[in-house]
């Protein structure tokens, strides 16, 4: 019989099968109160992955097909928010499609080590990296960040 040696990454893995499964859930369902509609919905959620070492983390997004000038990120409250729209094909006639289409959103909740005001985001190849450059101080309120 052959072992399976634990590996902690797995539970990263889990981790973020499972947010996007309830990201995608959430997305599906009707607001069950007024104040729930205000939420603002997205068509579909782009995949990322998170990286790590001793000076930044690292996210980058799959955004295949998406223009540098159609991104929206910026800070809110210590959350990093990713906005676009991936448009349907004008004038040709959809015989099918497996790419996602229409507006995403993705949202990321920041460690108080980041240093917000250095943050940098480059979009190259159809994959959005944005740096998060570590520190110890407090982060700020609400910026904008620009896509390179």
């Amino acid at each position: 019989m052959r072992h399976h040696r634990f590996d902690p990454r797995d539970l990263f893995t889990l981790q973020d099968r499972m947010n996007r499964l309830f990201e995608e859930a959430a997305d599906r369902r009707p607001p069950a109160h007024e104040d729930e509609a205000d939420i603002e919905r997205a068509d579909w959620i782009p995949a990322a992955d998170v990286y790590e070492d001793e000076r930044e983390y690292l996210l980058a997004l799959v955004l295949p097909g998406i223009k540098r000038d159609g991104l929206d990120v910026s800070l809110d409250e210590g959350r990093l928010v990713i906005r676009g729209e991936r448009a349907a094909a004008a004038g040709l006639h959809t015989r099918r499609a497996e790419r996602p289409q229409g507006r995403f959103v993705r949202t990321f909740s920041l460690p108080d080590a980041v240093d917000r005001a250095a943050i940098t985001a480059d979009y190259r190849d159809g994959v959005l990296l944005l740096h998060l450059p570590k520190r110890g101080e407090r982060p700020g309120r609400s910026q904008k960040i620009d896509v390179r």
